[in-house]
C-alpha cells in the first residue's frame, strides 16, 4: 500500500500540469539566456511537445492573452486523433484499467525495453514495433537501439487519460472535460509550420491535417516529409534521421531563440539545454527571410 502511495505522489501530475507550470518555466528560462529583443521565441515540439504548443496557442486565443511566441513548429503533433488511423489507439484499452483499478503509472519505457529484442532479433516476434518508431534505414541503428531502450520512461496514468480524450469527438480536452482545445486555434494570431511523416503511424498526415485546417489560412504551413520514391519519415525520424528534408518557409519564421519542448520525459523545470534545440533547429529547417 505505502509503495502504491508513494508512485501516486511521485506522478501525480497531467497535461495540464505541463502546460500551465512547465512550459512557462522553460519559456522563461530560455527568455532569461538569449534576452530576444522583443521578448518573444520560435518554439519547436515533437510528438506532446506540439500538442502543447498547441493547446498553449488555443488557451492563449481563448483567453485574448499573448502567448510570448514569435512562431511555431510542430513536428508529428496533432490534437484531435479520432478520424486517423493513428497506431496511438493500441494503447487506448490501458486507459479504462488504469482509471478503474487506480493505477498510478504506466510503464512504457520499461515496456518497450523488454520487447525490443523481440523486435530486433529474429524470429520477430514484435517486428511491428521498428516502423512505430523509424523508417527502414532512416536512424542508424545504435541510435535506435538507444533511443527504444534509455528515451522512453513511465507515465503517469492521469496524463494518459487526458491524452486519451485527444481520440474523441472534439479532440484534445483539458482536465475538466469542458474545454476542446481545437475549439480555439483560430483565434490564435500566431505562424505556425505543421510537419508530417509520410510513414508516421502513430501520428499519421492526416491527423496532422486535422488540427492544420483549424489554423487561419495565412497563417499556417503545412508539409509532410517523404514521399513515394522515399526516404520515408516515421514518428522519430523527423527529428532524428540521418537523412534531412528542406523546408522554404516566409519571413514569419525568421530565427530569433528557440524553446524545443521534449516529449516523454519528466517535467521541464531546470537544466535545460538550449544549444540542443538550436542544433535540432539547424539539422532540420533550412530558413529562408
Amino acid at each position: 500500500m505505502q509503495k502504491q502511495l508513494d508512485l501516486i505522489s511521485k506522478y501525480d501530475w497531467d497535461f495540464d500540469n505541463y502546460l500551465e507550470e512547465d512550459v512557462p518555466a522553460a519559456m522563461e528560462y530560455i527568455k532569461d539566456k538569449s534576452e530576444p529583443k522583443d521578448g518573444k521565441l520560435l518554439a519547436i515540439g515533437h510528438s506532446m511537445g506540439g500538442i502543447l504548443l498547441y493547446a498553449m496557442l488555443s488557451r492563449c486565443g481563448y483567453e485574448g492573452k499573448d502567448s510570448g511566441l514569435a512562431a511555431v513548429t510542430t513536428l508529428a503533433s496533432s490534437l484531435d486523433y479520432m478520424s486517423s488511423r493513428s497506431s496511438l489507439k493500441l494503447l487506448l484499452p490501458l486507459a479504462d484499467p488504469a482509471q478503474v483499478l487506480n493505477v498510478p503509472v504506466i510503464p512504457i519505457g520499461t515496456l518497450l525495453a523488454a520487447a525490443h529484442p523481440f523486435a530486433a532479433n529474429p524470429p520477430y516476434l514484435l517486428s511491428w514495433l521498428s516502423p512505430q518508431i523509424s523508417a527502414p534505414d532512416m536512424l542508424q541503428p545504435k541510435l535506435f537501439e538507444k533511443l527504444v531502450t534509455e528515451n522512453f520512461e513511465t507515465v503517469p496514468a492521469k496524463l494518459l487519460l487526458q491524452l486519451a480524450t485527444a481520440f474523441e469527438e472534439g479532440g484534445l480536452r483539458d482536465r475538466s472535460g469542458t474545454f476542446f482545445y481545437k475549439n480555439h486555434l483560430s483565434k490564435s494570431n500566431v505562424p505556425v509550420l505543421a510537419i508530417a511523416g509520410d510513414q508516421d503511424l502513430i501520428c499519421p498526415p492526416d491527423a496532422v491535417y486535422e488540427t492544420v485546417k483549424l489554423i487561419r489560412e495565412p497563417l499556417v504551413t503545412y508539409k509532410v516529409f517523404g514521399g513515394p520514391g522515399g526516404p520515408h519519415f516515421a514518428h522519430y525520424d523527423i527529428v532524428g534521421a540521418q537523412r534531412l528534408e528542406v523546408v522554404e518557409t516566409s519571413s514569419s519564421f525568421k530565427l530569433r531563440s528557440v524553446f524545443f519542448s521534449l516529449e516523454g520525459r519528466s517535467r521541464l523545470r531546470k537544466n535545460l539545454q538550449a544549444s540542443l534545440a538550436l542544433k535540432i533547429l539547424h539539422q532540420l529547417v533550412h530558413i529562408h527571410t
